[in-house]
C-alpha cells in the first residue's frame, strides 16, 4: 500500500469525525494519494534567487568559557538581513540567536560576539551561488523542521482548499514518526529533502579564491584535496613550500616520483609507499624549518584527504583533520622559542599549545600530560624537552594511541642507539615522524643508521643486514689502505649509490645559499694570525713533554693532546688548567713559564678588531664565539679592562634566563659585545641585533661553526653582515680548517640532492701522514692552506671553477691507472703506478679544499692592504706583522647579482 505523503510529520492521534463527517486536520485518502504535499512541491521547485539585501557567512560558535586556551565547538551559518542584523544558525540550519551590528562588519571576523547563550565569530563570506543555495535550503529546512514540532497550525489545510471528508468506512492508517538524528554520516551526497545531489567532498579552502595556493599531492584513494591555509601559504618562500609538500608526502606514505618531476609546482596523484612514513628535514640553519613544520602541523590538525572517515559539514567540508594530538620534542632551550613561533604564525587563540615548565615537579608534569592525552579540545600540541621526556615516559606510553605525529627538533641527538630518550620514543610507536636537524651525519654510518631506522624502521633492513651490505663495503672503500684495490673501491661506490637512492626519498637537504635573495649581503673574512714566540715555545715544550712518537700515532689516543694544542692557539696560559697536561705532563717549569702568559696572535687581532669596530662603526654590535668557556673568561677580562660593555651566554647560563639575555642584547644599545659558547649557542638563538661576528676558534665538526656563524645572518637582519674567522698560522688551527673543508664531502654525499657531489675514498679518515701533520708547527709560511691550493701572488686573485677540469682529468688518470693495476704487471711498473696514484690522491685532497674556497680572494698583506672591509683593512694597517694572510669572500647583493647577469 502506498504510504501517505505526510508520514514523516510528527504523530498526532486520530480525532473523532464530526457530525458533518469531516475532520479539518485529517485529509481524505484520495487527497493523500493524488495531491502532492507542500514539502514535496517545495523540493521539486527551484529555489528563488538570493535576496539582494541579504548576505551569508560561515561561522564558528562555542559555549562561553573562562579557559585560557579556548576552542570552537561547532560550525554554522550567519545571515545578514537589511545590512544591520546578523541571524545565526547551526550546521543543521537551526536558528539559535541574533545580534545587531554595533560597528563595521569587518570587526566581526576578528572579534567574538554574543548570540543567545553562545559566542560566535564570522569565518568568511559565501559568494558562490551554488553554495548560497545550499545554505538557504539548509536554513529553511532546519527552521521548518523546528517549527513543525512547536506550531499546531502547521498541519492545518490551506484556507483556499475545502475541508476534506471521510466516510465512516474509511480508516486512516498512521506510521509512528521517526525522530531524525542530529548526527549525519558523511557521504558524498547531501541529505536534502526530496532528491539527493551527487556533490563530491569539498576542500576546506576553495583554491579558486586563493592566490597561488599550495595543494598537496594525494593518493588515488583520497576523497578530497588538502589545501594549505592561505594565512600561512602566502608567507612561505618557494623553498619552504617545497619543504612542506615534501614532509606531507613522507608522513602520508606517498612515494616520491621519479627524478625530473617537479612536485612542488603542481599537485600530483601518487601511490602509497608503505615503508615511508617519516622524514628528515636536514636544511641548514636559517631556512625556516620551524615555520615549515608549523604549517604542516596546522594542515594535519584541520584537514584530511580521507573525508569519508571523519564528520563533514552540511556542504561536504571535513570538520577536523587527520591528526588530533601532536608531540614535539626539542632541547629545553628551544621550548619557549617553539611556543613563540606558534603564536607568531597562528595566534595561540587558534591552537592549544601545552609546554611543561622547568619549575614543575614530576607530579604536575604527569597530571598535565594525562590531561593532554585525555581531553580532546583543550590542547592539540605538547612541546617537551628531551630530558623531561624521561619523567613522563609512563604517561606517554599509556596514551600513545592518541598521538598522531612526532616532531624531533635537533634530532641528531638521537644518534646513540643506546640512548634512553631514543628508546622511549621508539616504544611510543608513533608511525608518522619528522626529524629536524642541520647535521644528521656527524661521525659515522653507524649513527646514520640509528637515525634512519628510528624515522622509518626497517627501510635499511636490520642492523646486521645494514652492516654487511652497506657499512662494511663503504668503510673499506674509504680506507686509505685500500685505495689501490679496484674491486673494493668499486663495491663501496656501488653500495653508496644504493643507500643514497633509498634515503633520498625521505631526506631533504638545502643550503642557506637560498637565502641570498632575501637577506642583506654577508662577507666572510678568514684571517691567519701569526703565533707569538710564547706560543711557539709552548708547542715545543708540550710536544717534547708528551714524548710524541710520530711513527706510532693513533687518533683516539692523541685526541686529548690535540685539544691541548688547540688551547695553546687561544692562549698559552690555558696549559695549566688542561686535564691532559695535569695527568700526563705536569712540569713545574712549564707551568711557571706560562702561568701569566695570556697573549696570543688571535687575541691581539681580536682586541684590535673590536676597537676599530667601536671607532669606525659605533652603531654596530659584535658577537664573539669560542668553543671554550676558559677562553671566554680571558676575553671577558680583556673587555672589562678596555671598558667595553658585554653580556655572556654559555653552558652555565640557566635556561630561563637565556631569552632575557638575548632580547636585552638585541634591543639595548649600550651592550656592545655578546660572548657566546659555540656549543650552547649553536641552536635557537637569534642575534640579529649584531651585524658582525668573530669566530675565535674552530671545531672539528664544520656544522658547529656554520651554525654558530648563522646567529646573525638570518631572518630579521637589516644590515650587511661581516664574519671574521681567526686562525693561527701553521698550527693545528689551520689543520682543523683544512679538515673541515674536506669533511663537508661526506655530508654532501649522503644528504645533497645533487649527483655531482661524491666524496673521495679517504675523505673522512685519518692516516699516519695526516696525524703527523697535526703535530707539526710551520713557522715559515704565511698560510699553509694557500700553499696547498694555489701559487698566486696574493694580490686579490679569486679561485675559479678551473680546478673542476683539473679534478676531472685527475679522475680520468686514476681510472686508467687503476685499470693498469688490475692487469698483470711487473713489480717495478706496479710500484711506479702506485706512486703516481698516491701523488694524484694528494692532488685530489687539495682539490676538495680548493672547491670549498671558490670565490674567495687571496690577499697577502705584504702585497696589498685592501681587505675589502674598512674595519679589517684598518686592523691590517696596525697589525701588518700579526696578520700573515687572508681569504675574503665578498658579500654580494642579490639585486646586484641579477643586474650583472
Amino acid at each position: 500500500m502506498k504510504l501517505p505523503t505526510y508520514v514523516n510529520r510528527p504523530f498526532r492521534p486520530p480525532r473523532r469525525v464530526n457530525s458533518a463527517g469531516s475532520d479539518p486536520q485529517v485529509p481524505s485518502k484520495r487527497q493523500t494519494e493524488t495531491t502532492p504535499s507542500k514539502d514535496v512541491k517545495r523540493s521539486k521547485q527551484e529555489l528563488p534567487p538570493v535576496e539582494e539585501d541579504r548576505k551569508y557567512f560561515t561561522i564558528m560558535y562555542r559555549k562561553p568559557t573562562t579557559k585560557k586556551h579556548k576552542t570552537w565547538n561547532g560550525d554554522g551559518f550567519a545571515q545578514l538581513k537589511q545590512g544591520n542584523r546578523l541571524a545565526f544558525y547551526n550546521e543543521s540550519g537551526k536558528y539559535f540567536g541574533s545580534t545587531g551590528l554595533n560597528g563595521p562588519l569587518e570587526s566581526y571576523f576578528d572579534n567574538v560576539s554574543r548570540a543567545g547563550s553562545l559566542e560566535v565569530q564570522l569565518d568568511y563570506q559565501v559568494t558562490d551561488s551554488k553554495e548560497l543555495n545550499k545554505i538557504r535550503s539548509t536554513i529553511e529546512t532546519g527552521n521548518e523542521s523546528a517549527g513543525s514540532l512547536t506550531s499546531k497550525s502547521s498541519l492545518a489545510p490551506s484556507p483556499k482548499s475545502s475541508p476534506p471528508r471521510l466516510t465512516p468506512k474509511v480508516v486512516a492508517k498512521f506510521r509512528p514518526s521517526v525522530k531524525v538524528s542530529r548526527f549525519q554520516t558523511p557521504t558524498t551526497k547531501l541529505n536534502l529533502s526530496g532528491g539527493q545531489t551527487n556533490e563530491k567532498y569539498l576542500p576546506v579552502f576553495d583554491i579558486n579564491k586563493i592566490e597561488d595556493p599550495i595543494v598537496m599531492n594525494k593518493s588515488s584513494r583520497a576523497d578530497v584535496e588538502v589545501v594549505v591555509d592561505p594565512m600561512l601559504s602566502k608567507l612561505l618562500r618557494p623553498h619552504q613550500r617545497d619543504g612542506v609538500k615534501f614532509m606531507y608526502d613522507c608522513v602520508m606514505g606517498l612515494a616520491r616520483p621519479e627524478d625530473g618531476i617537479d612536485t612542488a609546482s603542481t599537485s600530483l596523484t601518487l601511490e602509497n609507499d608503505s615503508d615511508i612514513q617519516g622524514c628528515i628535514l636536514a636544511d641548514e640553519m636559517g631556512l625556516g624549518k620551524t615555520l615549515m613544520t608549523i604549517t604542516l602541523v596546522w594542515t594535519l590538525l584541520k584537514q584530511t584527504p580521507m573525508a569519508s572517515k571523519v564528520t563533514c559539514s552540511q556542504n561536504g567540508v571535513p570538520l577536523h583533520g587527520l591528526c588530533n594530538k601532536i608531540l614535539i620534542v626539542c632541547p629545553v632551550t628551544l621550548i619557549a622559542n617553539w611556543k613563540r613561533e606558534f603564536g607568531k604564525w597562528l595566534n595561540l587563540s587558534r591552537i592549544g599549545i601545552l609546554t611543561l615548565s622547568l619549575q614543575n615537579n614530576s607530579e604536575k608534569d604527569s597530571y598535565d600530560v594525562k590531561n593532554f592525552l585525555r581531553v580532546q579540545r583543550t590542547y592539540q600540541v605538547l612541546i617537551i624537552g628531551y630530558e623531561k621526556l624521561l619523567s613522563v615516559a609512563d604517561e606517554l606510553e599509556n596514551g600513545k594511541d592518541v598521538i598522531d605525529l612526532l616532531v624531533c627538533d635537533e634530532g641528531h641527538r638521537l644518534k646513540n642507539g643506546s640512548s634512553k630518550v631514543l628508546n622511549i620514543l621508539k616504544n611510543l610507536d608513533i608511525p608518522r615522524k619528522i626529524l629536524l636537524s642541520g647535521t644528521p651525519i656527524q661521525n659515522d654510518l653507524n649513527e646514520f643508521f640509528t637515525i634512519i631506522d628510528f624515522i622509518n624502521p626497517g627501510v635499511l633492513g636490520s642492523y646486521s643486514f645494514f652492516k654487511k651490505r652497506f657499512m662494511t663495503p663503504i668503510t673499506k672503500a674509504r680506507d686509505p689502505a685500500n685505495r689501490f684495490n679496484l674491486h673494493v673501491v668499486e663495491k663501496g661506490q656501488e653500495r653508496s649509490e644504493e643507500m643514497i637512492s633509498i634515503t633520498k626519498r625521505f631526506i631533504l637537504r638545502r643550503t642557506n645559499s637560498i637565502l641570498a635573495k632575501y637577506l642583506p649581503p654577508k662577507m666572510d673574512i678568514i684571517l691567519f694570525c701569526k703565533p707569538t714566540n710564547h706560543q711557539i715555545s709552548a708547542f715545543k715544550d708540550i710536544l717534547l713533554g708528551a714524548n710524541v712518537d710520530l711513527q706510532h700515532l693513533n687518533f683516539n689516543s692523541s685526541l686529548a693532546l690535540i685539544t691541548l694544542l688547540k688551547k695553546i692557539c687561544n692562549s698559552p696560559t690555558l696549559i695549566q688548567t688542561d686535564s691532559y697536561y695535569k695527568s700526563n705532563i705536569q712540569n713545574n717549569k712549564i707551568s711557571r713559564k706560562y702561568l701569566h702568559e695570556f697573549s696570543s696572535g688571535k687575541l691581539k687581532v681580536l682586541m684590535k678588531l673590536l676597537s676599530q669596530i667601536k671607532v669606525l662603526t659605533p652603531m654596530d654590535k659584535v658577537v664573539v664565539i669560542s668553543n671554550y668557556t676558559q677562553t671566554l673568561d680571558i676575553i671577558e677580562n680583556l673587555l672589562i679592562s678596555a671598558g667595553m660593555n658585554s653580556c655572556r651566554l654559555d653552558g652555565s647560563t640557566p635556561a630561563k634566563q637565556r631569552d632575557a639575555i638575548v632580547n636585552n642584547f638585541n634591543h639595548n644599545p649600550s651592550i656592545f659585545i655578546f660572548l657566546l659558547s659555540a656549543k650552547s649557542g649553536g641552536v635557537g638563538l637569534n642575534l640579529v641585533g649584531a651585524c658582525r661576528l668573530i669566530l675565535f676558534d674552530n671545531d672539528w665538526n664544520p656544522s658547529v661553526d656554520l651554525q654558530a656563524m648563522s646567529r646573525i645572518h638570518r631572518d630579521g637582519q637589516k644590515k650587511p653582515c661581516y664574519i671574521y674567522r681567526l686562525v693561527t698560522t701553521g698550527c693545528i688551527d689551520e689543520k682543523i680548517l683544512q679538515r673541515q673543508l674536506m669533511k663537508n664531502c661526506l655530508s654532501q654525499k649522503f644528504l645533497s640532492d645533487t649527483k655531482s657531489t661524491k666524496g673521495n675514498a679517504d675523505d673522512d679518515l685519518f692516516n699516519k701522514e695526516d696525524l703527523k701533520d697535526l703535530f707539526t708547527v710551520l713557522v715559515d709560511t704565511p698560510s699553509n692552506t694557500h700553499d696547498l691550493i694555489c701559487s698566486c701572488d696574493g694580490v686579490g686573485e679569486e679561485i675559479t671553477l678551473q680546478h673542476e677540469q683539473d679534478s676531472e682529468n685527475n679522475k680520468n688518470y686514476e681510472s686508467s691507472s687503476e685499470f693498469e693495476l688490475s692487469k698483470w704487471n711487473s713489480a717495478f711498473k706496479a710500484q711506479k703506478v702506485m706512486e703516481e696514484l698516491e701523488e694524484n690522491s694528494n692532488k685530489s685532497k687539495t682539490g676538495n679544499i680548493k672547491k670549498c674556497l671558490i670565490g674567495y680572494k687571496h690577499i697577502d698583506p705584504k702585497k696589498t692592504h685592501d681587505l675589502l672591509d674598512n674595519v679589517a683593512t684598518e686592523v691590517l694597517g696596525s697589525l701588518q706583522n700579526d696578520i700573515t694572510f687572508a681569504f675574503v669572500l665578498p658579500g654580494k647583493n642579490h639585486l646586484e647579482e641579477t643586474t650583472h647577469k
